[in-house]
């Protein structure tokens, strides 16, 4: 969907970052395929300022005369990104110009493949990085060229790896990422415990549990959703499973002997919140930490909004950390959602769209996406310190720090959500076995994704 002019909303929060759209992009590694504006510029090249670290703009850009078309969702993002550009750049580029156009994100690889033929699609377009191994395969983005060294310095390594090709060239920048994490109760753990810091492992959730737990009065000392695998794919990532081990989206991992030691342990963690997957939803667990009455939650940065007011109204200081990993695991993972911006194969102008580009993981680019969307950049978290805005927010680097751990997936069919969270269901309210729930889930998964 395109307009110009039209009012785009904000992104989506949850797993519909990673579950959009009707159909189910290719799986597997991402492909490398050059389309026209990286066969252009190969023999020419594009001038690199070393000193600057930046590619020196083509002068029709950097005089005005032509403006640098982009194509965003958040029109408020646009406008933002392009002042902030313009403050950043005023004595390099005083003159130069920029329009914009309102595309869903995840509409723009597919239209910029006619737009761009057409010779009217942007220079840079915003999508989401599932989106990316589309945009390779069939020759919409171009790779960043010597952006790649400015860029893996500021960006985790499964950031990296999520917008690049099988020529191991980046072909997006990561823009924003979004991941559930632990947040914990300081000042509640400070009474309990004695010490305000968080829990880094099941165990240690335990040992305060054995101690606060009143299942009577309703009384937990965490709380999360647990009859969704959204949640529950931390504790079994700890365990040692992971979906889509080799990127294929018929081999979900279902089958693999590490599910079925996994779920046995994610059953065990009744103990510490004995509630039916049923009565934990998202509203309910939130509101209980909000009233600060449970020192622990995993849930997401949309929760901060209600988070702070129960904080301000009831006494209270949290923190965000990393999600607990089982004591003899490995470090728990997540799903993660993140936002990109590509140049176009099709620009004319691939030096000075990918100027801008580039700028959207700066410091400048970053205090610009927060000020306007609240959304958290997708870089290092020794970088958000220096940005304004971010750095006076004490709980952004505890969603980085997870999202550094996520796994990053192809675009997911809703039926592996379904299939995973009745899995995650029959374990927890102890309906079946493990070996059962996995067995099921085998089967389901290949029923549905026949269908």
């Amino acid at each position: 969907m395109r307009s110009n002019g039209a009012n785009a909303g904000p992104s989506m929060n949850r797993r519909n970052l990673l579950a959009l759209g009707g159909g189910v992009a290719a799986a597997g590694t991402l492909a490398a395929c050059g389309g026209p504006e990286e066969e252009a510029t190969e023999g020419g090249g594009l001038e690199w300022d070393a000193d600057a670290r930046q590619y020196v703009i083509e002068e029709e850009i950097a005089s005005g005369e032509v403006p640098l078309k982009l194509w965003f969702e958040n029109e408020d993002l646009a406008k933002a990104q392009i002042e902030a550009f313009k403050t950043a750049f005023k004595d390099v580029y005083p003159d130069i110009q920029f329009e914009y156009e309102l595309v869903a994100q995840n509409d723009a690889v597919g239209e910029m493949s006619l737009a761009g033929e057409a010779g009217n699609g942007g220079d840079v377009f915003m999508s989401f990085y599932d989106q990316v191994a589309r945009a390779i395969e069939e020759g919409t983005a171009a790779p960043l060229g010597e952006y790649e060294t400015v860029l893996k310095e500021r960006l985790a390594e499964n950031f990296v790896s999520a917008v690049s090709g099988e020529d191991g060239q980046m072909y997006a920048v990561p823009v924003t990422t979004e991941s559930i994490a632990l947040m914990y109760n300081k000042t509640l753990l400070k009474t309990i415990t004695g010490s305000e810091e968080p829990a880094a492992t099941w165990e240690d959730v335990k040992a305060v549990a054995a101690e606060y737990n009143d299942p009577a009065a309703n009384t937990w000392t965490i709380r999360w959703v647990p009859g969704e695998i959204y949640y529950s794919y931390s504790v079994l990532s700890s365990m040692g499973w992971q979906a889509y081990p080799g990127g294929d989206v018929a081999a979900p991992g279902f089958d693999d002997p590490a599910l079925v030691e996994a779920l046995d342990y994610y059953k065990g963690l009744r103990e510490v919140w004995d509630v039916p997957s049923a009565d934990a939803t998202a509203e309910t667990v939130e509101a209980e930490f909000a009233s600060g009455v449970t020192p622990y939650i995993i849930t997401g940065p949309w929760a901060f909004s209600a988070f702070n007011t129960g904080a301000a109204d009831n006494g209270f200081e949290y923190g965000v950390t990393t999600i607990p990993a089982a004591a003899s695991g490995d470090p728990a993972s997540s799903f993660a959602g993140m936002h990109v911006i590509a140049v176009s194969a099709y620009t004319k102008y691939p030096a000075a769209a990918r100027v801008f580009a580039n700028f959207l993981a700066s410091d400048a680019g970053a205090a610009a996406l927060y000020a306007t969307t609240g959304q958290i950049p997708a870089l290092n978290a020794d970088l958000l310190g220096s940005i304004s805005g971010l750095s006076e927010d004490p709980h952004v680097a505890g969603i980085v720090a997870q999202s550094t751990q996520a796994d990053l997936f192809p675009q997911l069919p809703e039926y592996f959500w379904s299939t995973a969270n009745e899995m995650t269901v029959a374990v927890w309210d102890d309906l079946s076995s493990s070996a059962d729930a996995a067995s099921a889930a085998v089967a389901g998964y290949d029923e549905l994704a026949g269908l």
